[in-house]
């Protein structure tokens, strides 16, 4: 399976929430409650995920033979991927078997939902389906690779930190760990973006992708 597993990822978010100094007694439950989470979120984009036609290609006729020349798009979610509402609920239960209550519970969860929504918005902007895909019969007939970069903390904390904070969790480990939420992140969809492929039968006309593609 290319999305990376919730124990991969929350062996990540150890590590992030020991470096963002997060080791509290409830730290190891939430890392795995965040891993388990964005398991389960990236397994739903990795099914949801959709290439946009319109891939540049050379396919002559009569023949349709060739290959993709130029960038793919991928859809955002909603379209391409799930949703903060769809997130937030598989959230809300691993943090309450993980044992992770209280009274902010329901805001963490949300807050933790909108962070992974827009890390994958941000992936599909970021990250392209690679020129030369193989093509015969006017199909693609070999599997896409993916280029680009997945976001960088540096660009998920902040937006981590406005969803904490829109929910009233502004304490003094805040920022902490809206740093280990984005790293954890970051990391997971570098691994992930390693892993995936594009499916090969996407119709193409002469110039170029005439339907969805789908990720593998």
């Amino acid at each position: 399976m290319p999305a990376p597993t919730g124990s991969e990822i929350g062996n990540l978010a150890k590590g992030a929430m020991q470096s963002a100094s997060l080791r509290g007694e409830n730290a190891p439950d939430l890392a795995t409650a965040l891993g388990d989470a964005c398991g389960q979120a990236f397994t739903l984009f990795v099914g949801m995920a959709m290439v946009s036609p319109g891939i540049p290609a050379a396919a002559p006729p009569p023949a349709g033979s060739g290959s993709t020349v130029g960038p793919g798009m991928m859809l955002p979610p909603p379209a391409g991927g799930p949703g903060a509402s769809q997130i937030e609920p598989i959230v809300q239960g691993l943090l309450a078997s993980n044992k992770i209550n209280g009274e902010k519970q329901g805001a963490l969860a949300k807050a933790i939902a909108q962070s992974v929504e827009q890390a994958l918005t941000l992936f599909t902007s970021m990250v392209m389906v690679a020129p030369g895909m193989a093509i015969a019969g006017f199909t693609t007939s070999s599997p896409g690779t993916l280029m680009g970069a997945a976001p960088a903390k540096a660009l998920l904390q902040p937006l981590a930190m406005g969803f904490l904070q829109a929910g009233g969790i502004q304490g003094e480990n805040a920022p902490d760990l809206a740093g280990a939420i984005a790293e954890t992140l970051s990391n997971a969809m570098t691994q992930m973006m390693s892993r995936l492929k594009v499916t090969p039968g996407i119709p193409c006309s002469p110039g170029a992708t005439a339907g969805p593609g789908r990720l593998m």
